[in-house]
């Protein structure tokens, strides 16, 4: 068992790039969104390796107008974005701060998402490497 990251950022999932005159671009959410991520997995001071899986989990606020009766902590959530998109911009901000060298060292991933009662979301995420009896 690894040690458990937190890093209190509502998760957005990774949108697709535009076009635009000046050529491919991720909207500016996005790109505050990520450098956010990025600042706050230097602050946890991670070492650097080539870990074999990363699981990850997404507390996302219930919307304001949620009846309080309806609100659960830690209830699954289904009807927001793929799993796929938001792990996308996590494997990024953890490449780009120099954990991980490249997001493809993963061969085994564990996403979960669900809805948190706090104002503010937050990703808790583990990486782990596994034992490799031919490494000395």
């Amino acid at each position: 068992m690894g040690l458990t990251y937190c890093i209190p950022v509502t998760p957005k999932p990774t949108p697709r790039p535009r076009l635009g005159k000046n050529g491919v671009y991720n909207p500016s959410t996005y790109v505050t969104y990520k450098n956010n991520l990025i600042k706050w997995i230097s602050l946890l001071k991670i070492p650097r390796k080539n870990y074999d899986m990363i699981w990850a989990k997404f507390f996302v606020p219930y919307p304001k107008n949620t009846p309080k009766k309806k609100l659960i902590d830690k209830y699954p959530l289904k009807e927001v974005f793929d799993c796929d998109n938001v792990i996308k911009g996590l494997c990024d901000a953890l490449e780009q701060s120099k954990v991980i060298s490249n997001d493809r060292c993963f061969c085994s991933m564990m996403i979960e998402k669900f809805r948190t009662i706090n104002d503010v979301g937050r990703i808790e995420f583990e990486l782990k490497k596994f034992d490799n009896p031919y490494e000395q």
